[in-house]
Order: structure tokens, then sequence, then C-alpha cells
């Protein structure tokens, strides 16, 4: 099933209409030299629906989405790249549940959260 999301990495890489074995393999080459990966919804009414991975030093994932704007941006934490792979792909094909193995808070700079 083609997705109308794009997903972008730190070092450029860029794919429409990813796969879930896209997302996986795009997760998975997250590093200190490629820290982030966001997915975009190219069908929403605006630039504000994503989903974001980002790779801390500790080798944890700080995990973001928006929904439409600033009132909509949320974050938690994983440990998990299984966890975090299974939100980005349940994400990215709209089945719900995706948020369910997390605890979200409002996004703010300094990220809490607990792990999935």
């Amino acid at each position: 099933m083609k997705v109308a999301v794009r997903a972008l990495n730190e070092r450029g890489d860029s794919i429409d209409g990813p796969t879930s074995e896209d997302i996986r393999k795009l997760l998975n080459e997250l590093s200190a030299k490629n820290r982030f990966l966001i997915l975009e919804r190219s069908d929403a009414e605006n630039s504000e629906y994503y989903m974001q991975a980002y790779r801390q030093d500790d080798g944890t994932y700080r995990l973001e989405h928006r929904e439409g704007g600033a009132d909509a941006h949320f974050q938690t934490a994983c440990r998990d790249i299984r966890v975090l792979t299974q939100a980005f792909t349940m994400w990215m094909y709209r089945i719900s549940g995706w948020r369910d193995a997390f605890h979200w808070e409002a996004w703010r700079e300094t990220p809490t959260g607990d792990v999935g």
C-alpha cells in the first residue's frame, strides 16, 4: 500500500511513500552521524503533521509527533528500537494504537517521558 508520507534523515536520504521495511532500515541506521528520522504527511492540511525520532548520545531515542500546530506537539522517550519501529509504521499507515506504548507529554526543549 502506497502511503502519502515522506521519510527523511539527517544524511539527506529521502523516500516518498516508504514501506515498513524502509522505515525499519532507516531507524536502524540512526547513529551519532545520522541522528534523526522524520516522517512527514504529504496529504495533511499543512506541513506540521509529522513524527520524528532523534537518537541521543546514550542510545535512547527522543520521539515526537505533531498534529497540525504547536498545541498538538508531543514527546516521549524510547529505548527499544523494535517498539520505535512499530510506532513509526503504525503512524505511517494510520493504524490506531500507535501511541499506546508510550507516556506522552506536551513538547518542550528538555524531554523527560518514559520508555517503550
